[in-house]
């Protein structure tokens, strides 16, 4: 009949555009990523300089505030 909305989706799915689950991987491994690579790197030059694990936390920080900032500019969060 006119003016009735069409039956809901028993299934129970979002029909042909599911939310995009990889979305969530996506952003946890931007945030993995930086803290291991620039903790890494931080690693590294303590290493070198023979500190004992100042920059490698300043690695990690940073690290973290890039992953932050990609999940910010590439997924729109």
């Amino acid at each position: 009949m006119t003016g009735e909305k069409p039956p809901g989706n028993p299934h129970g799915d979002d029909g042909q555009n599911p939310p995009d689950s990889g979305m969530g991987m996506t952003a946890l491994s931007y945030l993995l990523g930086g803290m291991l690579v620039w903790g890494g790197i931080g690693w590294l030059v303590d290493h070198y300089v023979g500190t004992k694990g100042i920059f490698a936390g300043i690695g990690v920080v940073i690290g973290t505030a890039g992953g932050v900032y990609l999940i910010v500019r590439r997924l729109g969060a």
